[in-house]
């Protein structure tokens, strides 16, 4: 492999690792896009688990130093995994089987990346601003389980949530993102901050954990079912974003996250059009 081609796969995936970190989604989108793309994988069957590898790789660098500082709802992520299990190895299993055409494939996630694409641009309009928000030195506290109802506190703010909510949820969002390779980010997101109402600082890493339980079933029945990723390609773009993702933590109490996820929904829009009409 050129020099080139080696610099071209670890920027791509630090800028994914970044963003994911970050943003806590679109990491699949955008290293579905450098594999079709950039690196021309002509598969879908090997693009989906690729990009879910790498998701995975990504979340199990930046989840234990967001839990470090209590940035974490694991009682919310472990019920919305319990949902990603079936959801992922149902979505898995029918895209290998219908989705496996490249001219298929492609326009579909085309159409995925614009959808995503609009509810970024809609939080980013739309979103409480920073200042109704808690301050980010509020560590989550008082877990528990009762009565049907998940009951946390974050700063002064107290949450109380049907279990089944996130039950359902979880399910449906990970056979999506199985049958697309991608994490589940893009709708764990707007799940939990937007319906739920929880603050930004605590979603990334609250949605780690079922996106890497997720992939992780989807990845394995891909596997299961035949899949052949390239690991070669595979090994660069993590490296680079398990780099990315050492970063993104440190640079989330800093970065201006509207103007970050603006930027992310232009970038996400033009991979959308590109593969819907190309």
């Amino acid at each position: 492999m050129e020099l080139e081609s080696i610099a071209l796969l670890l920027g791509w995936g630090l800028l994914v690792g970044v963003v994911f970190s970050i943003i806590g989604a679109a990491g699949g989108i955008l290293a579905s896009f450098g594999l079709m793309t950039l690196v021309g994988v002509t598969d879908p069957n090997a693009v989906k688990p690729m990009a879910q590898i790498m998701t995975l790789v990504m979340v199990m660098t930046f989840l234990p130093l967001y839990w470090q500082r209590a940035a974490c709802v694991p009682s919310m992520g472990l019920l919305l995994s319990v949902g990603s299990v079936a959801g992922a190895w149902l979505g898995s299993s029918f895209s290998s089987q219908y989705l496996h055409d490249m001219q298929v494939f492609r326009p579909l996630f085309g159409v995925l990346a614009v959808l995503i694409a609009v509810q970024i641009f809609w939080k980013v309009l739309f979103r409480p601003s920073a200042a109704k928000q808690p301050v980010v030195s509020q560590g989550v506290h008082g877990f528990s389980l009762r009565k049907g109802h998940l009951d946390f506190s974050h700063g002064t703010r107290a949450f109380h949530i049907a279990v089944w909510h996130p039950l359902l949820a979880g399910f449906l969002i990970a056979m999506v993102a199985a049958m697309f390779g991608v994490g589940g980010g893009f709708l764990l997101v707007p799940f939990m901050a937007s319906l739920l109402g929880m603050p930004m600082y605590i979603v990334p890493a609250t949605a780690a954990i079922p996106i890497l339980i997720g992939c992780s079933v989807s990845v394995a029945n891909y596997l299961r079912l035949g899949a052949e990723p390239d690991y070669g390609v595979l090994v660069l773009l993590a490296i680079g974003g398990v780099v990315g993702a050492i970063i993104g933590p440190r640079l989330n109490r800093l970065a201006r996250e509207r103007w970050l996820q603006a930027l992310l929904g232009v970038v996400i829009t033009g991979i959308g059009v590109k593969y819907v009409l190309v």
